[in-house]
């Protein structure tokens, strides 16, 4: 029954970048199309078809080869449901040493498998804390670094904590697990919401770390309940502002290199993708490069 489960799930996948691929005159055109479309339609979107479509023509994406990282993905997904089956007697054995979880023995099965067995790693000269922020034209200089293509296109795979949430969300969502995005100031991760499991966690070669929602009150700056608010912070992410979040980072990427036109196209795009109080905040912050001339 389980097999048959991840059949049909990734045929549903198969099937969601399948009706994807249509004709486009620009990466402009399709990623307008895509931010058009009402939240029923486009969470019939693989959240990795849409990471790699807006990085599509970005510095460090020259080589990317959509429908190659979704079979890459797929196969991960495949082996590694089939190692987190075989070890489920470890859960099973012991619920208590994954806090009588389903959830947490799940997410830090499949975190472990990806590190062993693909060597999936944060990229170690990205990791920063927010007193030594890299400048944006230099962290977002190379799109593989904030984009999943640079988990799945090279070797060691590697990612920061742009990319690696929503390589986290596209494996577990291949594996039936129900996995969000959500984010903080100046952070993302994970968020597991469902089958009696509420948890955040996150992934890279330091293993699988779980927290609740409190730890991001303090992590990676502290912030008041006003500003989460109003922001909309520590919240599970519709399709649609998963896309949006996609779209400020390709135009962040885009303004790294002086394509500023680009830029400010791929952030109206998200404002109109889905415009809350953090992307309307975004544009206010950069309203002196939103007129031009920058």
């Amino acid at each position: 029954m389980r097999r048959a489960t991840l059949c049909i799930l990734l045929l549903f996948i198969w099937i969601s970048v399948v009706r994807a691929e249509q004709t486009f005159t620009s990466v402009d055109d399709q990623l307008s199309y895509l931010a058009n479309l009402p939240e029923e339609q486009l969470a019939a979107y693989d959240i990795a078809y849409l990471n790699l479509v807006c990085a599509q023509g970005l510095n460090g994406s020259e080589d990317l080869d959509i429908p190659a990282c979704i079979a890459r993905l797929d196969e991960m997904a495949a082996n590694i449901w089939g190692k987190i089956e075989v070890g489920r007697y470890l859960y099973e054995r012991n619920p208590a040493s994954f806090d009588n979880s389903l959830g947490h023995f799940n997410a830090i099965s499949m975190v472990t498998y990806a590190v062993k067995d693909y060597g999936v790693i944060y990229n170690p000269a990205r990791i920063e804390t927010p007193n030594s922020l890299s400048p944006d034209d230099v962290f977002f200089s190379d799109s593989k670094e904030v984009f999943i293509n640079g988990l799945l296109q090279r070797d060691p795979p590697m990612g920061t904590c742009s990319s690696l949430p929503v390589y986290w969300i596209a494996l577990g969502r291949r594996l039936g697990y129900p996995l969000y995005m959500s984010n903080t100031l100046l952070h993302f991760f994970v968020r597991w919401d469902g089958n009696g499991d509420h948890f955040n966690f996150e992934g890279s070669q330091a293993g699988c770390g779980i927290h609740d929602d409190a730890y991001y009150h303090e992590f990676p700056i502290p912030l008041d309940d006003a500003k989460i608010k109003y922001l909309g912070l520590l919240e599970s992410f519709t399709r649609k502002e998963e896309l949006m979040h996609f779209l400020i980072t390709r135009g962040t990427c885009l303004r790294a290199h002086g394509r500023n036109e680009e830029a400010r196209r791929a952030y109206r795009l998200a404002f109109q993708c889905y415009p809350n109080n953090f992307a309307e905040g975004y544009l206010y912050l950069n309203r002196d490069f939103m007129k031009g001339d920058k």
